[in-house]
């Protein structure tokens, strides 16, 4: 078995505290492990924390749920500390051995408790990271966490019935348009036109891309698009112009990082270089799966609309090779791969996914016409229309194209690395050694990954010492490397 490789780490404080109750340290030898999870499929962070009790503690200071925990670290990765605050959800894997007790604290970030004991009742409007900041601020969660997003193309309005801050900003995700996304005002073509005339009928091509994400890390909050968390050609800042003063500003656009090359270690061979930057494992959990990506409307999907205010009733289909050329990319494949589904076309020619919303978009919009984004006399597209009739579907498919290459990898402990940073990463050839020679590193496989979920997984073995493990699922839309062609596609 392959040696491996390790940060060291050094647990420097850990403190649980309630309100109104004092604090309490715990001991270094009481502290067994700590984990901490973030990922861009979810608003919070969590983690554990593994206590070995042998001084009774928790009848001394009865954990009762929402207490405080305050963490720092040091590794030899990092050379600031690493800290971490999360309040206390509850217990799990409690068990004696050898007079000790042990037990499990499941962590969550101190924003859940708030979100569940808030209910949003008050009209909303604005582009969706005005009101997601809104969400985050003081009249809300009350969150002194940094913010960082992305202008998004559209304004939206809301009437919220009671709802969790959260789930405000997971519906705003769906509706959120990247701010390079330019409407044409060309009509789509609806699935029975489409079906009726094959020869140059095609859904609108979309210019931009729909399809946002919100998620928490140590940095802060995130709430950007997923065509900005696959650009690798940013420069790394919007430029923000303040109407009162008529002045630019210069803000981070996306608060993440870009990490490697890891390189995959082989057993039995040495690799030369820095040994923190090595790929220890590395499994792919999900390739291709068509089963999954008809049913959830990666390549073709039909939109019915039903406009309750005007009873206007519209389809629109959306096929992603109309759209791909305008998506940024992770891998460098030139287009999407679409099976033939008969001597007649392929698989993005019929909808493989029907869906349906309910429209009423009118009682926010006071023009003396309907709120129609194809309205040919509006000189810029209308407020507050129904934009979803041409990026929701384009959403789907765009969070659908994530999933096509992820894999599992092990890294030396680097608590730097966050959900939504970028990381290279080498995989080593498995041809014969001739042909290895030539060239050493899996050209398909290899390349840059969007972080999709990290685990930090801190281990104490004694009281002066532990070590750190850093596992990484990664994610990307496309395959190959940048100096080579892609094999997959079908250009």
């Amino acid at each position: 078995m392959a040696e491996q490789h390790s940060s060291e780490a050094r647990l420097t404080r850990c403190v649980i505290s309630r309100k109104g109750k004092r604090s309490l340290s715990l001991t270094k030898d009481m502290v067994a492990g700590i984990s901490i999870h973030e990922t861009i499929e979810s608003p919070l962070m969590c983690g554990t924390i593994t206590i070995s009790d042998s001084k009774n503690f928790i009848n001394e200071y009865p954990i009762q749920g929402g207490e405080t925990v305050e963490m720092e670290m040091k590794t030899t990765f990092s050379e600031l500390p690493i800290e971490y605050s999360f309040v206390v959800s509850k217990i799990t894997n409690r068990y004696v051995k050898n007079k000790r007790q042990l037990y499990t604290l499941i962590l969550v970030s101190p924003e859940f408790l708030v979100n569940e004991s808030i209910r949003v009742q008050d009209p909303l409007e604005g582009n969706p990271e005005t009101i997601v900041e809104k969400m985050l601020g003081k009249e809300y969660l009350n969150s002194s966490k940094e913010f960082f997003s992305e202008p998004s193309r559209f304004e939206v309005k809301l009437n919220p019935a009671k709802i969790r801050p959260f789930n405000i900003i997971s519906s705003l995700i769906k509706r959120s348009v990247s701010s390079k996304t330019t409407y044409t005002g060309q009509k789509y073509k609806t699935y029975e036109e489409n079906r009726q005339n094959n020869t140059n009928s095609k859904s609108k091509p979309i210019k931009g891309s729909a399809g946002f994400l919100f998620w928490e890390t140590r940095r802060g909050y995130n709430f950007f698009s997923i065509d900005a968390l696959c650009d690798t050609s940013e420069d790394g800042t919007y430029i923000f112009k303040d109407k009162k003063k008529g002045d630019k500003k210069e803000k981070p656009r996306l608060q993440t990082q870009s990490w490697g090359p890891y390189v995959e270690k082989i057993a039995n061979t040495e690799i030369s270089g820095d040994q923190r930057f090595l790929i220890e494992n590395a499994k792919f959990t999900s390739e291709i799966d068509i089963a999954t990506s008809l049913r959830k409307g990666k390549y073709s999907s039909l939109m019915i609309f039903f406009n309750i205010s005007t009873g206007q009733y519209e389809e629109y289909t959306y096929k992603i090779k109309d759209s791909y050329d305008n998506m940024a990319h992770l891998g460098y494949q030139d287009s999407v791969a679409i099976i033939p589904s008969n001597e007649k076309g392929d698989l993005s020619e019929v909808p493989s996914r029907v869906m349906s919303i309910l429209l009423d978009h009118e009682s926010w919009f006071n023009e003396p016409t309907i709120a129609n984004p194809e309205d040919p006399k509006a000189t810029d597209p209308n407020k507050f229309a129904d934009w979803q009739k041409y990026y929701a579907t384009q959403g789907i498919a765009r969070a659908e194209l994530l999933s096509n290459q992820e894999l599992t990898i092990d890294i030396p402990g680097n608590p730097e690395i966050c959900a939504g940073d970028k990381i290279e990463i080498r995989i080593q050839s498995k041809l014969a050694d001739e042909l290895r020679k030539r060239e050493p590193y899996d050209l398909e496989s290899s390349g840059v990954y969007l972080v999709k979920t990290t685990k930090q997984l801190y281990s104490f073995v004694d009281t002066d010492s532990g070590t750190l493990k850093t596992t990484l699922e990664l994610c990307r839309d496309s395959y190959g490397v940048e100096e080579v062609p892609s094999n997959h596609g079908n250009k």
